[in-house]
């Protein structure tokens, strides 16, 4: 039974995990993985109908993916950065996007990045994200300009911080769907999910 669940589950994302819980996401519905790398968080998905996406910068990574699921056609599974996804507008009820947008290289590089999913998220729709941040760090790491850091661990890494959710708040048409959750490694790494809902208000 446990091989059995773990087949299932594949590797993916625990905090991910706690979502599909929480029955955020239903069969039938769209799906982005924004960053798919090998695809540990779209496994689960390919078990109910759902209507599966993958990006990734990683050419070889896609072509693996591929191969893996021959069957996609051929836009569910595209070369592409974060920057300039190659959808239209609101296209998808979901967006997933975990360890990605720590390689942002500025501040600017990052909200061009997530201004990119909202803009192809439906009104209503979540956006999941995980990366590194300071949050519970922040006396550990040495910051070196264009919100790159130093963390205790010896990485060089782009940093969410409170300013930045801040100013995603302020900047996208986006509300916090659950509270801000961080996990603290040993005082070297912090990673922060956020599951965001993209408002149905339109001004």
């Amino acid at each position: 039974m446990l091989q059995t669940t773990l087949s299932y589950l594949g590797d993916i994302d625990i905090y991910l995990l706690d979502q599909v819980m929480k029955q955020r996401y239903q069969p039938g519905e769209r799906l982005l993985d924004a960053g798919a790398g090998g695809g540990r968080n779209l496994h689960w998905f390919t078990h109910d109908d759902y209507d599966l996406y993958g990006v990734d910068t990683d050419v070889a990574a896609i072509r693996a993916l591929k191969e893996k699921y021959p069957d996609w056609a051929d836009e569910q599974l595209q070369v592409a950065g974060l920057e300039a996804l190659p959808f239209p507008e609101a296209f998808f009820h979901h967006i997933i996007c975990s360890a990605v947008l720590h390689f942002a290289n500025s501040p600017s590089h990052f909200l061009q990045m997530v201004g990119e999913m909202v803009r192809v998220l439906k009104p209503g729709g979540s956006l999941f994200l995980r990366m590194t941040s300071e949050m519970g760090i922040e006396a550990y790491i040495e910051p070196f300009g264009e919100g790159m850091y130093l963390l205790p661990d010896g990485s060089q890494r782009f940093l969410l911080t409170r300013f930045l959710l801040n100013k995603l708040l302020q900047c996208f048409p986006l509300g916090l769907a659950e509270p801000v959750k961080t996990v603290n490694v040993e005082d070297i790494r912090c990673m922060t999910t956020l599951v965001f809902i993209k408002s149905t208000y339109v001004k």
